[in-house]
């Protein structure tokens, strides 16, 4: 969320020509009410992040939104301020938030509950792990919005738990992740079961031809929001880039996670590995560790996040499904154990540290093995990267 918005447009229009930066706008600029406003101070948010600037009042007006910004750049509240403006005080099922990991929509929540609970809004959580059961009671509520995974939300369409017909606002909360996880399909039939006249909201990271795709078969006539490069990690995050042997990696990561002594998340590429590296750590003597990826239950998995949240763990070994949903401030180093399979995943994954402004390091172990991964984070980074675009001696 740095303050680089040169490329901040507002139009649907190509036009790559640089631009003047627009004047930093306040909260009282963007046109939400007086008791949003007080909840936005009482929450202690200071200034509106580009990405709130500029998606803000676009979506107060009812216009439909396609929105690229940096992972940490604030869009949860982009479209949780102007969502609740339009439904507070309103009664039935009108807003549906749709979010690729069980995680990121637990994430969401939080936010919308610090926002919606003081102006009585409710809203409820589908996601996998959890008795249907449950669902149905939460459901019976009649919520005023739901936070859903696709996957499950069908589960519930196909048993007619649920209707759409009344909605009236939906957003897509990191789309390419949820394309990339296979859940075209389920997106498709969602939103062919919701009403035409909605109002739609896209968030994503990056903008291929596959959530463009998408984006033309289910907004109408969007205004667009693009906040510094379609894809590049925080200015914030300092990026270093050790070459390693695999044999040598864990005696790394114990050297890098005693330089820095504040919240780490440490990613692996697998299950199985994230538990070798959480078992030797510990066995190691760094007892202050959690581990979260989808082979554990969803309680364990929830409390290893309380944990970390609440410092109780300063060291969480993670999974790309389960860290894409991590969104805690304060994380000042993320260690990539293993680099990701695809170049993307590595800047969603430094990008959990170096957010709000705050400054954050991240460490990768590269290998052999991470030729063409390389030269794709290269071409996303575009800037030279210590440990690998110059001279180092491993230390």
């Amino acid at each position: 969320s740095d303050k680089d918005t040169q490329s901040h447009t507002t139009s649907t229009d190509n036009d790559s020509k640089a631009e003047a930066a627009p004047p930093e706008k306040t909260w009282e600029d963007l046109g939400l009410s007086e008791k949003a406003l007080t909840l936005v101070r009482a929450a202690g948010y200071k200034n509106p992040s580009p990405v709130q600037q500029a998606a803000i009042p676009i979506a107060l007006k009812g216009r439909d939104l396609i929105a690229s910004a940096q992972t940490g750049s604030g869009k949860t509240a982009a479209f949780v301020l102007p969502m609740l403006e339009k439904i507070a005080g309103r009664e039935g099922t009108l807003g549906l938030v749709l979010a690729p990991t069980r995680e990121l929509a637990q994430q969401i929540q939080t936010t919308l509950e610090l926002f919606g609970t003081p102006q009585g809004v409710r809203s409820c959580v589908l996601i996998g792990g959890i008795d249907m059961r449950f669902d149905k009671q939460a459901l019976d509520t009649y919520p005023q919005v739901i936070i859903a995974t696709p996957g499950r939300l069908g589960d519930h369409l196909d048993r007619g738990n649920i209707w759409l017909t009344y909605l009236e606002f939906v957003v897509l909360d990191e789309a390419d992740r949820m394309l990339d996880m296979g859940f075209a399909d389920q997106l498709n039939r969602i939103m062919e079961d919701t009403p035409a006249t909605k109002q739609t909201m896209l968030f994503s990271a990056t903008i291929p031809p596959i959530v463009e795709r998408l984006a033309a078969k289910i907004l109408k006539n969007p205004e667009r929001v693009n906040i510094g490069r379609p894809l590049g990690a925080a200015t914030t995050v300092e990026q270093r880039m050790i070459r390693v042997d695999e044999a040598d990696k864990m005696r790394e990561l114990r050297r890098a996670l005693e330089k820095v002594a504040g919240p780490t998340i440490v990613f692996t590429r697998s299950k199985d590995k994230a538990t070798r590296v959480f078992r030797q750590l510990h066995s190691s003597g760094f007892y202050d560790i959690a581990q979260i990826h989808s082979d554990l239950q969803q309680q364990h998995r929830e409390q290893a996040l309380a944990d970390f949240k609440s410092g109780k763990v300063r060291i969480l070994i993670a999974t790309d499904v389960a860290g894409r949903g991590i969104h805690v401030d304060g994380i000042e180093h993320v260690v990539n154990y293993d680099l990701p399979m695809e170049a993307e995943d590595y800047i969603h994954r430094i990008g959990r540290t170096g957010r709000a402004q705050a400054k954050g390091i991240a460490t990768s172990f590269i290998t052999g093995g991470d030729t063409m991964v390389l030269k794709r984070i290269r071409q996303l980074v575009g800037k030279p990267i210590p440990g690998l675009d110059e001279p180092t001696d491993g230390a």
